[in-house]
């Protein structure tokens, strides 16, 4: 199956100089676990529940985001992005094409699909969040 066919198309965007506090209200009114932050229209950075739990609401999502984003085609299999979540201990793959988001592929959309979803991203489960330039692991 291809990510096209199984991707979350409903993707939640904030800005890098958003305050976390606006940040974690829009996930928690979305439900999202993770958040794309895009900078006039460019994907720039990558938010999930665990880097908004242990930051502080006033810093800016600039600060807390994980970058680099690794990204992927609608045209590639689930197969494939079930690797890459695995390999890069991420929980959520943004779709796109040119720089246009599309959806992101992670667990739920896995699970749905019939494939057993990869282990917790090791970046929340094993070092409390990451910070971007601090060495974690890139989304």
């Amino acid at each position: 199956m291809l990510v096209s066919e199984a991707m979350n198309r409903a993707v939640v965007t904030v800005a890098p100089d958003d305050l976390v506090h606006v940040a974690a209200a829009l996930a928690r009114a979305t439900g999202a676990e993770h958040l794309l932050v895009v900078d006039e229209g460019t994907l720039v950075g990558i938010l999930c529940a665990c880097d908004l739990r242990a930051a502080d609401p006033g810093e800016r999502v600039s600060e807390r985001m994980t970058v680099p984003v690794v990204t992927v085609r609608p045209d590639t299999s689930l197969e494939e992005v079930a690797e890459t979540i695995e390999e890069c201990g991420i929980g959520c793959v943004p779709v796109a094409v040119g720089g246009l988001l599309l959806g992101t592929v992670g667990n739920d959309e896995l699970t749905r699909n019939g494939m057993a979803a990869p282990h917790p991203h090791r970046h929340c489960h094993h070092h409390g969040g990451s910070r971007r330039g601090d060495g974690g692991v890139p989304a």
